[in-house]
């Protein structure tokens, strides 16, 4: 099973909807560190971006390799001729 990028937001997204208090008072960290350190602030953003592209990629270039192993080992079974089912 390869890593779902949209399962993994809709996990963090439920789980700050369900924990208010938490993600209010990080939502008010962040607006602190906004406005008393933007240095900080902004190299924190950009590192969480740069590690949210990169999950991203890695699940979607794993999720096409997922799908072309599955196609390739049905291809090289029907030219065999065995009729076994291929689930993982």
């Amino acid at each position: 099973m390869s890593p779902n990028f949209e399962a993994f937001y809709s996990e963090v997204f439920h789980y700050f909807q369900y924990n208010m208090y938490i993600g209010i008072t990080l939502a008010g960290l962040l607006l602190l560190l906004l406005f008393r350190k933007p240095k900080l602030f902004f190299t924190l953003v950009f590192i969480a971006a740069m590690n949210i592209s990169l999950l991203y990629v890695i699940s979607y270039t794993s999720s096409l390799g997922e799908v072309k192993k599955k196609s390739l080992l049905q291809k090289g079974t029907i030219a065999k001729g065995y009729e076994k089912d291929l689930t993982f």
